[in-house]
């Protein structure tokens, strides 16, 4: 028992109650503060229980009795047909990293990214909520370690003036979703899930807290919250929207569980004509024949949100603060917008000729 070094990282044991509790960490310290914590958690009766990640899995599925179908059938074909089959029989506490590593492998080998991505969902979902619960007391799956990256092309993108003319050939809520994303750079998901209450118009600013999609409403992907100024070329949108369908009552914590959007009809700020949050479907069509009008790159609504960082980019910003703004990693932004990177060089070129001449 104690701490100690195991290759590149620091192993902790403890024995607390009869029972074994380890952890790997990067750093001493890290473990030191792991040990800190969970001998706390014994003084106040919190320690981690020795539930099977299957027995955790019944428990979490009950609780989304009252979710969508869709939902469940989505956790449940993971569940049955790749984790509990390799990690069901192991207790929750004693899941690491590298159990999740071998997972995600052995899925790439024998099945698709887009499997392993949409089984990564469930198991960040499930062992996030595990955490909630005190049962484990850290959480083994880890995004950039695991989650497998899908896209595979850069996306089409959008000048200025052709985003104009795309803008002016949309209608209703379409007109309005596509302005809010050109304007944040958020995922049409997150835009779907804006209210009243998360408009201030008299500060200027705009919060970000949650993403509706597929009849489902629940924390941002990073369940990160972003509060970003409002620009010019949005405020009189919003201040339609606000008006048009009122404040209504503010949507409760949503923490890291889904829940149904249905009961929060009425209160999204972009809706269908039937009352209906944003359809991702009806959307992207409405953008691709837009773009085929006004004759400018066919585009889906993600493409804004490339179209958004494109433009910000080649306004100088930062990786670091455009990775804020758009609710990213500044890891994802180099990696997935390189090829937005590299375009912007130009203007750099442009800045070397204007300070050195035709000294060649």
């Amino acid at each position: 028992m104690g701490i100690r070094k195991r290759g590149d990282s620091w192993q902790a044991r403890l024995m607390l109650d009869g029972r074994t509790f380890s952890g790997s960490f990067p750093t001493r310290e890290a473990a030191g503060q792991w040990e800190t914590i969970t001998r706390a958690q014994a003084i106040h009766g919190t320690l981690p229980t020795s539930v099977t990640v299957a027995q955790y899995a019944e428990r979490w599925m009950a609780t989304y009795d009252h979710a969508p179908t869709n939902t469940r059938r989505f956790h449940r074909a993971h569940l049955d047909g790749w984790i509990l089959p390799h990690i069901g029989c192991r207790t929750a506490s004693s899941v690491t990293p590298s159990d999740i590593t071998r997972l995600m492998n052995l899925i790439l080998r024998d099945g698709t990214p887009a499997t392993a991505d949409r089984v990564y969902r469930t198991l960040s979902a499930l062992f996030h909520a595990a955490q909630q619960d005190d049962v484990i007391a850290r959480v083994p799956t880890r995004s950039k370690r695991h989650r497998p990256r899908r896209q595979a092309a850069p996306h089409e993108v959008l000048e200025r003036a052709q985003a104009r003319r795309m803008l002016l050939r949309l209608g209703s809520w379409q007109r309005d979703a596509a302005l809010l994303q050109l304007s944040f750079g958020a995922r049409v998901s997150e835009i779907a899930g804006l209210t009243a209450h998360d408009v201030d118009l008299a500060a200027g600013k705009l919060r970000i807290v949650r993403r509706v999609s597929v009849d489902t409403v629940r924390a941002t992907k990073n369940h990160r919250v972003r509060t970003l100024a409002i620009p010019s070329a949005a405020r009189a949108t919003l201040d339609r929207l606000v008006v048009e369908h009122g404040a209504g009552e503010p949507l409760p914590d949503l923490a890291d569980r889904e829940h149904d959007a249905k009961q929060f009809a009425r209160l999204w700020l972009i809706q269908t004509s039937t009352g209906r949050h944003l359809s991702l479907t009806a959307y992207n069509r409405a953008l691709s024949a837009a773009c085929e009008a006004a004759e400018v790159p066919t585009l889906s609504s993600h493409g804004l949100r490339h179209t958004y960082v494109s433009w910000m980019i080649d306004a100088g910003h930062s990786g670091d603060k455009i990775a804020f703004w758009i609710g990213d990693t500044p890891e994802t932004v180099r990696r997935v917008y390189s090829h937005m990177l590299e375009a912007s060089s130009e203007p750099a070129a442009a800045e070397i000729d204007a300070a050195l001449g035709e000294l060649g």
